[in-house]
């Protein structure tokens, strides 16, 4: 049981709570001695002896690859494997004080062995010197037992002195005197004899085969010149990930080829690597294949045969090589999923305070916790690039001695860590998660995209718990409408089917913008009559007008995660509607500028804690971790400590203090949801005016920019609309749009009817420059600007701000950059507020009035001295 519950690789054996060194040796018997079940639950050892498995242990690491045998890249922190493991299987309880204990084998991809790479020489040779003939079945049993001799031999002669139990001059001799006979070259070998072999090397490491198992060590090739340590067989590849091959094209019956890497960009290919012609949207990598093969690629898994290949290039026809390319990399790399505690989560918003705050109750928990997200790849408080090695900027990075941009330059772009999404590829996936888990990880925190999903980047992820947060508008430009878009996030709930192991958290809180509308009494001055708002956020609504009047997102999730018949389900809430059928409910929240107070009630108690985290926004999210916390069965006491510890997430709802009498906020909320969520959460603090700047980015969903729009004039006392990313799009065109949502409430205002001659919701730049001064008069008069330049509309609003305001800068969070045409350039909504903050109240001492725009003298006629535009 405990070798099936183990279903690893060579390299990746992850022991699940040992705590002697004979129960390692166990483990580590189990992997080298046993090739148990049959199918994707076979494990097959290659060409590793037991001698160096036990110098590998004895040096505090289970075996003696390490991460450079996994991944591209400086290795994390040159760390071995930690020998202890994550307590994986639930048991629900009430008590919330019980450790998970080890049960069922995992279903999950076998593992295929994996060693260091190839050096320089052997990576440049032509393939043809790659391949390996395949040695016939009819002789594959003998090969075995010589092998399992020698290993036995080997053991004994070197690693005797660390056995629990010596072995006596007369089992050394009768082992030499089988040695001398060549046991295992005839079939008449003695039985008995060969039975008290295989006994004396179960003990050599320290365990034996309690099932009675064949022994079955692959010793062929099991020379010093052979035993390469980092190179897996290409068939092998195929059959532990389960992949159907239509042909193996320039590759014979009797041949294979050795690899040692895989890749599915013909950029990051090395030597030794296999290359995989993934179809994307754009490009197909059919195309790059040729390219591929010259940087190093040793064989192709493609679709359809590529003609213009030499004969020398082995080519795998599959159905589908995208599809090929996560079972391909699970058992490369070992399927590293399977030795984590995995949490996705997915849904609109939310997904990546909910992820940090997981890590912050898993870290709690006395557990390793990686991260996977929009904010980046992280281990602790190392970095990763997305080939799962450690980060180091490639090129100096301008910005550092800079206290901001300039207004209306570009600058660039260089040495700055960024991620190319927010869930990796296929590829990447299993090489960050190999990397961390090589490194001492015991968990990961995900951000599971509806992207990821409808293209399969996390097939072959083996999730523990599938979150999910909310569901509102946004990427309909790549789903097309709201049905795809929820059926694309369902597919993490439908993959669970182990009840012994997984689990399923939904919210049961409304979803829908409209029900939320609602939830939040849409009007400001509603939500500021509302005295008892700013200490209770989940009062009683005057209308239990629940989700039905749009969709039940919630019944939909519990829906694909098979309603409990599957897998348990675990639910969440904050709306008092739903505090009886919620098994975690945050009773209550204290809202201020600088913490967030719950009460939160749990299936094992109640609990109070006070997490850095601001706003409205994150008593929900902080109700997604308590729930992860509780269907992983993690003690309250530690719930509640992983929740104290949390500290502010980059650009989520992030308070900037620079010793100024108002608040400054920093968030991501870039769709309408929310947007709404963002500034309601700052109203419910009790500030005098809220001061929004947002704008919405180029060649993504128009049809969101109204909404937006719509939504911060409704809850909002003075707007600021200006650039995001406007990528290839005109971003004036942009603007517009987004003032759509409210240009003709404003332009019907009656004291703007009496005074406006033209459109004057416009840049002041596209204004005809004897009308600029009078549209600096119509925006002031109804409080809503319009300014294509961010870096002036950040300096507009927090010049505007007195005591007890607020300023909320929403759309690019965590993002250092802004996107004009394919090029990023620096551009930091932090950094340019900070500096705004320093500079502007010496601006203000020198008698300047920013209270409207432009600014100008203290008493001067209104609009001299345009300080602003100077």
């Amino acid at each position: 049981l405990v070798r099936r519950r183990f279903t690893a690789r060579v390299g990746d054996a992850p022991a699940r709570a040992t705590s002697t060194e004979h129960e390692q040796r166990s483990r580590i018997a189990g992997h080298l001695f046993s090739a148990f079940g049959s199918g994707r639950d076979r494990v097959v050892v290659t060409r590793v002896r037991v001698d160096k498995t036990l110098r590998a242990m004895s040096s505090g690491a289970l075996f003696a690859t390490s991460a450079t045998s996994v991944h591209r890249g400086p290795s994390v922190l040159a760390a071995g494997r930690s020998t202890a493991g994550v307590a994986r299987n639930v048991r629900f309880t009430t008590s919330g004080a019980t450790r998970r204990s080890v049960c069922a084998p995992r279903g999950s991809l076998a593992r295929a062995p994996t060693r260091a790479r190839p050096s320089a020489a052997a990576a440049a040779a032509p393939s043809a010197n790659r391949r390996v003939r395949r040695v016939p079945d009819l002789g594959a049993h003998r090969l075995r037992l010589a092998g399992t001799r020698r290993v036995v031999l080997a053991a004994a002669a070197g690693r005797e002195d660390s056995f629990d139990d010596e072995i006596d001059d007369d089992e050394l001799a009768a082992l030499e005197a089988l040695d001398a006979e060549g046991w295992g070259d005839d079939e008449d070998d003695d039985e008995d004899a060969m039975a008290v072999a295989a006994a004396v090397a179960a003990r050599a490491v320290g365990s034996v085969d309690d099932d009675g198992d064949d022994v079955d060590v692959l010793g062929e090739g099991d020379d010093e010149g052979n035993d390469e340590d980092g190179v897996a067989l290409l068939r092998e590849l195929f059959e532990y990930g389960g992949v159907d091959v239509s042909e193996w094209f320039n590759l014979g019956e009797d041949e294979d080829i050795e690899v040692s890497g895989i890749a599915n960009d013909s950029r990051a290919v090395l030597g030794g690597d296999v290359f995989v012609c993934c179809v994307g949207t754009e490009v197909d990598g059919h195309d790059y294949a040729l390219a591929a093969v010259a940087a190093g690629a040793v064989a192709v898994v493609c679709s359809r045969r590529i003609e213009s290949l030499s004969e020398d290039t082995p080519q795998v026809i599959v159905g589908d090589a995208t599809t090929a390319l996560p079972r391909l990399a699970a058992a490369f790399y070992g399927n590293p999923s399977a030795s984590l505690t995995t949490v996705g989560v997915t849904g609109t918003n939310g997904k990546t305070t909910t992820t940090h705050l997981v890590r912050a109750i898993l870290n709690a928990n006395d557990l390793k916790c990686g991260l996977i997200g929009t904010t980046g790849y992280l281990l602790g408080d190392v970095k990763l690039t997305p080939h799962g090695g450690v980060w180091e900027p490639e090129e100096p990075d301008p910005s550092q001695k800079k206290d901001c941009t300039t207004p209306g330059w570009l600058a660039p772009y260089k040495g700055k860590y960024e991620v190319p999404n927010t869930t990796p590829d296929a590829l990447q996936c299993q090489q960050l998660m190999a990397g961390m888990l090589d490194n001492g990880a015991n968990a990961v925190a995900m951000e599971v995209s509806s992207h990821a999903l409808a293209q399969g980047r996390v097939d072959c992820v083996d999730f523990d718990v599938a979150v999910f947060t909310n569901l509102t508008t946004d990427h309909l430009d790549f789903h097309g409408d709201m049905a795809t878009y929820r059926e694309a996030k369902a597919l993490l709930f439908k993959q669970l089917t182990d009840p012994e192991r997984q689990r399923a958290v939904i919210n049961l809180d409304p979803s829908h913008v409209e029900a939320e509308k609602k939830k939040t009494s849409t009007k400001k001055k509603d939500v500021e009559s509302d005295e008892d708002d700013s200490d209770a956020p989940n009062e009683p609504e005057p209308e239990p007008t629940e989700p039905t009047a749009a969709f039940d997102e919630s019944a939909f999730f519990i829906a694909a995660a098979g309603s409990g018949d599957r897998v348990p389900i675990i639910t969440y809430a904050t709306h008092v509607s739903k505090s009886l059928e919620a098994d975690v409910f945050v009773e209550k929240a204290e809202l201020s500028l600088f913490e967030t107070v719950v009460t939160v009630r749990t299936p094992a108690g109640r609990f109070d804690a006070a997490c850095g985290l601001v706003g409205e926004v994150n008593v929900t999210n902080i109700a997604a971790a308590v729930a992860v916390g509780v269907a992983l069965e993690i003690p309250l006491d530690v719930i509640a400590a992983g929740v104290e510890a949390m500290e502010p997430v980059p650009g989520r709802m992030e308070l900037l203090d620079e010793g100024q009498p108002f608040p400054v906020i920093v968030d991501y909320a870039h769709t309408p949801d929310a947007l709404r969520r963002a500034i309601s959460s700052v109203r419910k603090t009790g500030v005098s005016n809220v001061i929004v700047v947002f704008g919405c980015g180029g060649d993504r969903d128009v049809g969101k920019r109204h909404e937006m729009g719509a939504v911060a004039d409704e809850l909002s006392d003075i707007v600021f609309v200006t650039n995001d990313n406007p990528r290839t799009e005109d971003p004036y065109k942009i603007l517009d749009d987004v003032v759509a949502g409210f240009r003709d409430r404003v332009y019907n205002l009656p004291q703007i009817k009496d005074e406006a001659m033209f459109p004057f919701l416009k840049d002041m730049y596209l204004i005809h420059p004897n009308a600029r001064f009078e549209t600096m008069k119509l925006q002031n008069m109804c409080r809503r600007y319009v300014m294509v330049d961010r870096w002036f509309a950040i300096r507009g609003a927090i010049a505007m701000a007195t005591e007890h305001d607020a300023v909320l800068i929403c759309g690019k969070g965590h993002e250092d950059y802004v996107v004009v045409g394919n090029r990023k350039h620096w551009f930091d909504d932090r950094v340019e507020a900070r500096d705004a903050l320093r500079k502007i109240v010496g601006v203000q001492e020198s008698g300047m009035d920013t209270t409207n725009l432009p600014w100008g003298r203290v008493g001067a006629t209104s609009g001299n001295g345009n300080v602003l535009d100077a």
